[in-house]
C-alpha cells in the first residue's frame, strides 16, 4: 500500500512539475557555477536569487524574518512538496505539540508522529571567511527545486528543510566586497582586517546562551523556537591543513544535560553521512576528532530536545584554491590527518584544494543527512517526543531553581530571567513566600521548575560546571578542553541562583518578560544635594549619563562611607536631570541629610580612546557592543591615529582590549601565515575559527588542538595594515602615559606592558612550566581591594571568567587590585595547575610619570556576560577623568565643568 501511495505522490509531483515556470540556475542567476575558483556571489545576489526562485518553484517559500546588525535582511528559505508549504502552521502545531509531552498523550503522539514531518533546519556562514556555505546554500535549494529523483521526491514529501543561507549576512557581504577589491592583487585571499560581524567577528557562535546579537535573536526567535526541529545541520570551515570534512560523532566529554538519545542519534546519523561521502570517492573523511559538545554557547538545539550535526570543511582562501603538501596536513585531537584509523580510514594525499571542492563535501553531507531524515521520518518524530518525555519526567538532581526577590542589582536579575525566557524556558513567580530547601524565600521570588521541555537548557546555564579530567591515554597528560568550559550565568550576572531539590508548592504566575524595578527619586528639601550607591552597573550608566549632561559629580574615598558612593551636589537644574535618570536606570537617588565632608574624587566624563588593531579583536568589538547599548561615548584608534601622537588632548584614557602583545605592538607581518602568536602546544587555535588565527580571534584562544596553521604562508596582506603601533606608536602612549593619561589593557594585551624584566609589575606565569598550566575559559573567585579606585563597589570577593591570562608580581609603587588568595581558585569550569596562581594579581594599578597603566589579566566585560566584572573596568575608565579632592562645609559649590578636566 505505501508503494502504491509513493508512486501516486511521484506521479503527482512530477506532473505538477512539468506545469511548472522554467527555474533559474545558480549559474545562470550568478553567471557562475557556486564552487567556481575566484567566483562568490554577494548577500545582494542570493537574495535576489532566493526570492526568484520562490516566485518560479512551489517548492520553495522566501521569508525575509527580520533585518540584521547593519540593517540587511535576515531571511529564510524553507523547502518542501508543496502540499507540506501550503500547510506550514498545521506542521508547526505537530512541532509543537510533539515538543511538549504535557500537553500530548502517548496516543494523540502517534497520531501526530504518523502525519508530522521531519524539521531539518540548515544553518550556513555563521563565520563569515568561511564562505562556502553561503555558496552550497543555493545549490542545495536550486537541486531540491528541480530534481526528479525518487531520493528528492521522498526528502520532499516527508522533510521539511528550513534554510538559513547566512547566518551573519552583514559579514557575508562584508568578505565577499573585500575578496573582489584584492582579486588578481598579491593580496587576494587574505582574510579582512576587520571584524566580520560589526560587533563580535567569530563569537557570533558563542552567543546562543545569552542572545545579545541581532542575528542570534532571529536565529532563535524566528526560526529554531517556533520550529523546533528534530534535526540542525550547521556548515562551517576549519583550518586547511586539517581533514578535508569533519561529522559527528563529537570526541568526550558531552555535557550530562544532554539526553542520551540525542547523542546516539547524532552519532548514528554522523557516522552515515560520513559513509556516504565516502561512498562518492571523497577522501579525507573525520568523524569523532577535534570537537567535544561541551557548550551551551554553541550547541542551543541540543538543550531543545533536536540533534546537532556540525560539519567542518578544510578551507580555501576565500575562493582562491590552495596548495597542500601532504607533510603539511598537522594533526588534532582525536586523529592524524596523514594516518588512517578507524575514524579516518581514508586520508587525503594533500595537493591542490578549491572552492569547488568544499562546495562538493557539503552538498554530499546535506543530501545524505537530508535523505536520512526522510528515510527515517518516524523514527526522528518518535524520539523527539520520546527525548521530551524524558524532560518533563525527570527523576534526578534539583528539582528546581530558586533566585530570590529582592536582589541587588534588579537589571541583572531581570537580563538572567530574560535570557531564560528567549531560550523557550518557562519560569514563575511565587505570589506569597514560601518554604524550599530548608531556606525561606519571599513573595516575588523566581522559580524555574527544571521538569519542563527545556529544562536542561535552564540547568546548564544556572549549575556550576565539572568539567571532568580526560586523560590522553591511560597514565597520559590530561586532554586539553576544545573550548571554555564554564558558563554559570548566576556567577558571571553576580545573581543568586539556588538549586532546591524538594518540590515546591506555592502559588505562582508565569512569567514572561521581566522589567528590572523602577528607579527612585527622592527629591531634596535641605538643599544638599544627593547620594548614589556605587553597587550596580546600573550605576555607572547612571553616572556616564550624568556626566555627560555637565553635572557635576563626586566619587566619596573618606572614612565613614562606601568607597565610590557617588555625591552630586546642588547645582541648576539637578532635579529635572535626576528625575530623568531614573526613569532610563533602576537606581535608587536620595537626598543628603547633610552635605558630605572628607575626601573625594571628582569625575568627570572620560574621553576614551578604544584601539582598533588591523589584527581584529573579537573583545574590541565586544567592547564597543557595551558601550553603544549603554550610551558610553568612545573614539576608535588605529594604529596611525596612536602614532601621530598628541593624545593627552584628545583623550583621558586609551583602552586595548585583549590581542596578543605581538599583535598589538608588531601587527600583521605581510603573509598571513607568519603569525604574530604562533601557538604553541599548551596554547594552540581551535581549527573551528577559520584557516588563520591571525585574522580572525583573539590572542586568547579558545582551546583546542593546533591546525598548523603558523607554517602555512598565505596571501599576503595589504601594506597599509602592516606594523602594528610599532616604535613610534608605543613611545606616542609612553608619552601619553608619563604626561598624566591612563591606559587600559586587557588580557593578553597587559603583557606589552607586564614582561619578564624586573620592574613595579611584571608577568608571574611567564617562568612557568605551561604544561602544568591550563585554563581554557574558566570561572574562578579572586579577592579584592574595595578602597581602590577601580574596585569602588565591589565586593571583597569576586567571581571572574579567566582564560590563561597573565597574572602580575606587583613591586614597588604599584597596587594589586585583585588577587587570587588561594590555591583552588575554582568555582566552575576546569583547571589544570591553580597552584601557580595563589598570591598573584589580577589587576594590577602601576604609576607611570603623572598617569597610571591599568592591567587586566582577564577580560572584565567578557562576550557581555560577565555582568558581575564590568564594573572594574568602567570604574578604571572614570577614574582616569577623577581629580582627588576635599570636600569640606565651605565647598563652593559651581555649575557645569571643564570636561576632561584634571
Amino acid at each position: 500500500m505505501k508503494t502504491i501511495l509513493f508512486a501516486f505522490l511521484f506521479l503527482l509531483s512530477a506532473t505538477a512539475a512539468i506545469g511548472q515556470t522554467r527555474i533559474t540556475s545558480p549559474e545562470e542567476a550568478f553567471g557562475f557555477k557556486p564552487g567556481t575558483d575566484r567566483k562568490l556571489a554577494d548577500w545582494k545576489e542570493l537574495t535576489a536569487y532566493f526570492k526568484q526562485l520562490s516566485t518560479e518553484s512551489d517548492k520553495v517559500r522566501y521569508d525575509e524574518v527580520g533585518k540584521t546588525t547593519e540593517g540587511r535582511p535576515f531571511i529564510t528559505v524553507t523547502i518542501s512538496a508543496p502540499e507540506n508549504l501550503a500547510h506550514l502552521d498545521h506542521y508547526k502545531e505537530i512541532q509543537r505539540r510533539l515538543a511538549d509531552p504535557r500537553v500530548t498523550s502517548p496516543d494523540e503522539a502517534k497520531e501526530l508522529i504518523a502525519e508530522g514531518k521531519t524539521v531539518l533546519v540548515v544553518t550556513c556562514n555563521i563565520h563569515s571567511t568561511e564562505i562556502a556555505s553561503s555558496q552550497s546554500a543555493a545549490e542545495f535549494a536550486y537541486q531540491l527545486a528541480t530534481g526528479d529523483s525518487e531520493r528528492i521526491h521522498s526528502i520532499l514529501h516527508n522533510v521539511i528543510i528550513v534554510l538559513v543561507p547566512s547566518l551573519n549576512p552583514d559579514g557575508q557581504q562584508l568578505v565577499v566586497d573585500w575578496y573582489k577589491k584584492y582579486l588578481g592583487t598579491p593580496y587576494e585571499g587574505s582574510n579582512p582586517v576587520v571584524l566580520w560581524h560589526h560587533y563580535v567577528g567569530h563569537d557570533d557562535n558563542r552567543d546562543w546562551a545569552t542572545f545579545t546579537q541581532a542575528e542570534t535573536r532571529l536565529a532563535v526567535e524566528k526560526v529554531l523556537n517556533p520550529w523546533h526541529p528534530q534535526i540542525l545541520y550547521d556548515l562551517h570551515q576549519q583550518g586547511e591543513n586539517s581533514a578535508r570534512i569533519y561529522v559527528p560523532p563529537f570526541v568526550d566529554p558531552f555535557d550530562p544535560n544532554i539526553d542520551p538519545l540525542i547523542i546516539q542519534s547524532q552519532n548514528a546519523l554522523g557516522m552515515n553521512t560520513a559513509l556516504e561521502i565516502t561512498q562518492t570517492g571523497k577522501k579525507g573523511v573525520l568523524s569523532y576528532g577535534v570537537y567535544d559538545f561541551w557548550s551551551p554557547l554553541r550547541d542551543y538545539i541540543a538543550y531543545h530536545n533536536g540533534l546537532r550535526i556540525l560539519t567542518e570543511s578544510a578551507s580555501a582562501d576565500i575562493a582562491t584554491p590552495v596548495n597542500i603538501p601532504f607533510e603539511k596536513l598537522a594533526r588534532g585531537i582525536g586523529y592524524d590527518p596523514k594516518v588512517a584509523s578507524w575514524n579516518f580510514p581514508d586520508p587525503w594525499k594533500g595537493g591542490e584544494w578549491h572552492l569547488g571542492d568544499i562546495v562538493a563535501y557539503q552538498i554530499d553531507a546535506f543530501f545524505s543527512i537530508a535523505n536520512n531524515a526522510a528515510v527515517f521520518r518516524e523514527r526522528y518524530l518518535n524520539n523527539f517526543y520520546e527525548i521530551g518525555l524524558h524532560a518533563v519526567n525527570r527523576k534526578s538532581g534539583p528539582s528546581a531553581f530558586v533566585i530570590p526577590g529582592g536582589q541587588t542589582d534588579s537589571a541583572t536579575v531581570a537580563r538572567l530571567i530574560n535570557t531564560l525566557r528567549i531560550g523557550d524556558v518557562e519560569v514563575e513567580q511565587a505570589t506569597s513566600d514560601f518554604d524550599a530547601g530548608g531556606k525561606h524565600y519571599a513573595s516575588g521570588s523566581y522559580i524555574v521548575q527544571l521538569a519542563q521541555p527545556y529544562g536542561a537548557f535552564a540547568k546548564t546555564l544556572l549549575e556550576v560546571q565539572k568539567y571532568p579530567d580526560i586523560a590522553e591515554y591511560p597514565g597520559g597528560p590530561l586532554q586539553r578542553p576544545y573550548d571554555v568550559t564554564a558558563q554559570t550565568l548566576p556567577l558571571l550576572f553576580g545573581v543568586t541562583a539556588v538549586p532546591v531539590n524538594d518540590r515546591i508548592a506555592v502559588a505562582a504566575s508565569k512569567v514572561d518578560v521581566v522589567k528590572a524595578t523602577a528607579g527612585r527619586f527622592e527629591k531634596s528639601s535641605t538643599g544638599n544635594g544627593y547620594f548614589i550607591a556605587d553597587n550596580t552597573n546600573s550605576s555607572l550608566y547612571a553616572l556616564f549619563a550624568l556626566l555627560a549632561k555637565d553635572v557635576r559629580a563626586y566619587r566619596l574615598t573618606g572614612a565613614g562611607v562606601e568607597p565610590g558612593t557617588i555625591y552630586v551636589p546642588p547645582q541648576e537644574g539637578i532635579d529635572t536631570k535626576l528625575a530623568a535618570i531614573v526613569d532610563k536606570f533602576p537606581i535608587d537617588i536620595r537626598a543628603a541629610g547633610a552635605a558630605p565632608i572628607g575626601k573625594a574624587l571628582q569625575v568627570h566624563l572620560p574621553r576614551i580612546g578604544l584601539y582598533q588593531s588591523w589584527v581584529p579583536s573579537m573583545d574590541e568589538g565586544w567592547t564597543r557592543w557595551i558601550f553603544d547599548q549603554n550610551n558610553i561615548p568612545y573614539t576608535r584608534l588605529v594604529d596611525a591615529d596612536i602614532r601621530k601622537g598628541d593624545l593627552n588632548q584628545r583623550f583621558d584614557s586609551i583602552l586595548i582590549p585583549d590581542n596578543s602583545a605581538p599583535a598589538i605592538t608588531n601587527g600583521r607581518r605581510g603573509f598571513e601565515g607568519e603569525n604574530p602568536t604562533p601557538p604553541s602546544s599548551s596554547q594552540s587555535a581551535p581549527a573551528e575559527n577559520g584557516r588563520r588565527r591571525t585574522s580572525n580571534a583573539p590572542a586568547a584562544p579558545e582551546t583546542g588542538s593546533t591546525t598548523g596553521n603558523e607554517e602555512v604562508h598565505g596571501p599576503k596582506t595589504p601594506p597599509e595594515f602592516l606594523g602594528g603601533l610599532g616604535t613610534a606608536g608605543l613611545a606616542s602612549l609612553k608619552a601619553f602615559v608619563e604626561a598624566g593619561g591612563t591606559i587600559i589593557t586587557l588580557n593578553k594585551a597587559s603583557e606589552v606592558y607586564a614582561g619578564k624584566d624586573p620592574g613595579t609589575v611584571v608577568n608571574a606565569l611567564d617562568t612557568i612550566d605551561r604544561k602544568a598550566f591550563y585554563v581554557p575559559g574558566s570561572i574562578l573567585q579572586v579577592a579584592v581591594d574595595p578602597d581602590n579606585p577601580i574596585a569602588f563597589g565591589s565586593t571583597p570577593t569576586v567571581p571572574i571568567f579567566y582564560e590563561n591570562g597573565p597574572t602580575f608580581r606587583v613591586n614597588g609603587a604599584a597596587h594589586s587590585v585583585a588577587f587570587f588568595n588561594t590555591d583552588k581558585p575554582l568555582l566552575s569550569g576546569w583547571i589544570l595547575g591553580g597552584q601557580f596562581l595563589k598570591g598573584t594579581s589580577v589587576i594590577a594599578e602601576e604609576p607611570v610619570g603623572k598617569g597610571r597603566i591599568v592591567l587586566f589579566g582577564f577580560r572584565p566585560q567578557y562576550r557581555a556576560q560577565s555582568e558581575v566584572t564590568y564594573k572594574f573596568l568602567f570604574n578604571a575608565l572614570l577614574y582616569s577623568s577623577s581629580t582627588p579632592t576635599g570636600l569640606t562645609a565651605s565647598s563652593p559649590v559651581k555649575v557645569g565643568h571643564t570636561k576632561g578636566a584634571k
